[in-house]
């Protein structure tokens, strides 16, 4: 088993290595030879730069899977190693991350245990492997089982570990820096966790999300371990001030301890921390916590008042002044100092996290969510209700995001390779420069419906994946988006019965996958969803909304399905691009993201056509016949008739009346005959079947099979 380490250098180079997992154990157990991870944990201060100077020196290390380096210049899977990587961050002494260590490997399924890079976490991985003892083959199936994996394992080792593992999202790219334990613990003979598919996680997870709870940060990125390390080595020096200033008596009592917190919130206030930031410190650090009356909320409520007594104009004067202050502004006051927020443009609601350097996990603001803020601001005092709020959270004072232009804005400069073509290469057909073509002009509708870049018309076309079970066209559609986006923009159980869920997913969604097609009925592909298709725009009513507005649509469709005879429209099936596949779609690579998403935006900038001329979709339409289900009234027809031109001897021009009466004449009861308009609507829709305008309305040249 290998693990990988990748390293970035300042002009965003990644240079990738693979590691034997007991060289890589052996190498964790003493510094580079720069001191990197020594310096990282003590050299930062509240002077230095707002970035650890040789942060991109120190490589991040991927357990659960090998990397390899592929074609396309990414970096994707090569083997998924069965691990999934635990972490209990904020341990506050060296002897508690060696407490953690040794409950770690109590359990059979812990192969090792290590102190990370910054000596205040500890990683822990578990082996882990499917109910049949099987592990997942590509990077896509990677995805999910990690995630649920993860969750099983998570809550398993709360219940062992003497600190909460802190919760991230899942993810088999997870990295963490080059971890610095000389004695780290592991056990070669870990059995695997057996996971299961089925288990249900749902009230674990509402525990996991629960909104009194302090959060807990998501992965460490390059800002999160930098602050880290400013904010301890500040810390540090604050408490050698505070102590000094109190001085040391004989009998250390609640009343110095009170002290002590209170001179220390004053200390970090005019540091400029977040009242957050310093409320976490402080209840994290404190040694002597069963003193009476030294509580985390004593912590909050003393540092609330220090803040507030601080924060006026001349930091020390009398609190009532502070009185005077609008209700609405100390509302507003106090929930940007605890909480930022966001209005997600997509989504259509707010969303918050906790205003410290414990980077978390977005959440929308719900109405329980408002309830807590505002039981919190009653119990600090204020005399408000919910609607108040409620005014704030929902208004345009709070920032906007667009979680896809801020996607699409970070892919970088096109390096001028076909990457979108070569995505399309992976699915193997007949055609396939025709299927490449075809791909690439749905791919830039796709993008340019995300953007707008046309209000006017939808993204109409529907790329419709045809063969046996088992050729990955599911995997193939997830594939299409990055893990960023396809944890909130990708569908693939919508279902078409209610036009209200399937409106408010256009909205949403970015990519809706039509998964096994063939389960649409007739109807509904001649009626509601050709509709819905061609849709610039959606009327939905979105989440904690009372009312129905009108917004851009979002979502391109793309469809799977196991049957060949699949289309429905007797007028042509315009709308599709038929794809016959003629073997297993390789799923194995992780497409290069951020050039597929670069090469897109390049293009459309540069005036590229992203919707099908006329000619191809004459092409599209002769293309799909083959995949056209043809009705009784198609199939009595050409047993009976055979479409010809004029100049054939044996041919004759039969109006609509004159061909349903033959028919009927010759097939008897067996025949249902349909409306005249409807049976003339079928003829129109075969292409190869010539008609004509006379006085006695249409005319179609056919030849007699009888």
């Amino acid at each position: 088993m290998k693990v990988s380490s990748i390293r970035t250098d300042k002009n965003g180079q990644q240079f990738l290595k693979n590691y034997e997992f007991g060289a890589f154990l052996d190498r964790i157990k003493t510094d580079t030879a720069s001191f990197l991870i020594g310096f990282l944990r003590d050299e930062a201060s509240p002077e230095a730069p707002t970035r650890y100077r040789h942060y991109h020196d120190i490589p991040h290390i991927c357990v659960p899977m090998e990397l390899r380096r592929q074609e396309n210049g990414a970096i994707g899977m090569s083997v998924f190693n069965g691990l999934v990587v635990l972490e209990v961050r904020q341990v506050m002494s060296q002897k508690a991350c060696e407490a953690v260590k040794r409950a770690a490997m109590v359990l059979p399924t812990t192969l090792a245990a290590f102190i990370g890079a910054s000596g205040h976490e500890v990683i822990i991985l578990v082996r882990v492997a499917r109910a049949d003892g099987t592990l997942p083959a590509s990077e896509v199936e990677a995805e999910p089982f990690y995630a649920l994996a993860y969750k099983q394992v998570a809550h398993l080792y709360d219940a062992t570990l003497p600190q909460r593992v802190t919760r991230m999202t899942p993810t088999p790219r997870h990295t963490f820096l080059l971890p610095l334990d000389k004695s780290p613990l592991t056990n070669p003979e870990a059995v695997p966790f057996r996971i299961n598919a089925t288990g249900n996680t749902t009230i674990d997870d509402q525990a996991d999300e629960h909104l009194l709870a302090l959060p807990e940060r998501r992965d460490v990125q390059e800002e999160d371990m930098t602050a880290y390390s400013n904010y301890e080595r500040a810390y540090r020096d604050a408490i050698q001030r505070v102590a000094a200033h109190l001085g040391n008596p004989k009998r250390w009592g609640t009343k110095w301890y009170k002290a002590f917190v209170t001179g220390m919130a004053t200390e970090l206030y005019r540091a400029a921390w977040p009242q957050e930031e310093a409320v976490c410190h402080l209840w994290g650090h404190l040694t002597f916590k069963d003193e009476p009356g030294l509580t985390e909320d004593f912590v909050r409520r003393t540092v609330e008042a220090v803040y507030e007594e601080e924060q006026t104009l001349k930091h020390r004067q009398d609190l009532a002044r502070e009185t005077e202050e609008p209700v609405m502004q100390q509302i507003i006051r106090r929930m940007e100092d605890r909480y930022v927020f966001r209005h997600n443009t997509i989504m259509g609601y707010t969303e918050y996290r906790a205003n410290h350097t414990w980077v978390t996990p977005w959440q929308p603001v719900t109405p329980q969510v408002i309830n807590t803020f505002t039981t919190d601001l009653l119990l600090a005092g204020l005399n408000l209700n919910n609607h108040d709020v409620q005014y704030y959270v929902n208004s345009t004072r709070i920032r906007k995001y667009n979680p896809i232009e801020d996607y699409l804005m970070q892919t970088g400069k096109w390096d001028k390779r076909d990457h979108i073509r070569a995505l399309a290469a992976t699915v193997p057909t007949r055609n396939q420069a025709q299927w490449a073509d075809w791909f690439h002009t749905w791919f830039l509708a796709m993008v340019a419906q995300w953007q707008g870049r046309d209000r006017r018309y939808g993204n109409a076309i529907v790329p419709l994946l045809i063969s046996d079970q088992g050729m990955h066209k599911s995997a193939f559609c997830r594939l299409l988006l990055p893990p960023e986006l396809r944890s909130w923009g990708y569908m693939d159980n919508l279902s078409l019965a209610e036009e209200r869920p399937v409106h408010l997913a256009m909205s949403q969604m970015l990519i809706i996958n039509l998964d096994e097609f063939n389960r649409i009925s007739p109807l509904k592909q001649q009626g509601f969803l050709k509709n819905i298709l061609q849709l610039p725009s959606v009327k939905v009513k979105r989440p904690y909304s009372r009312y129905t507005v009108e917004v851009p649509r979002l979502a391109s469709f793309i469809a799977t399905t196991n049957m060949a005879d699949v289309l429905h429209d007797p007028t042509g099936s315009r709308r599709f691009l038929g794809i016959e596949v003629t073997g297993s779609i390789d799923v194995s690579q992780t497409p290069n993201y951020a050039q597929l998403f670069a090469q897109a935006m390049e293009e459309l900038d540069s005036g590229a056509r992203y919707w099908f001329n006329d000619e191809e979709t004459k092409v599209i339409m002769a293309h799909n016949r083959k995949f056209q289900q043809l009705s009784s009234v198609e199939q009595f027809f050409h047993e009976f008739f055979e479409p010809t031109l004029p100049e054939d001897p044996e041919a004759e021009w039969l109006s609509v009346a004159a061909l349903m009466m033959i028919i009927k004449e010759r097939a008897g009861a067996s025949f249902k005959a349909p409306a005249l308009n409807a049976f003339g609507r079928t003829l129109n829709g075969l292409p190869e079947l010539v008609h004509r305008r006379s006085k006695n309305g249409s005319e179609y040249c056919v030849k007699r099979l009888f």
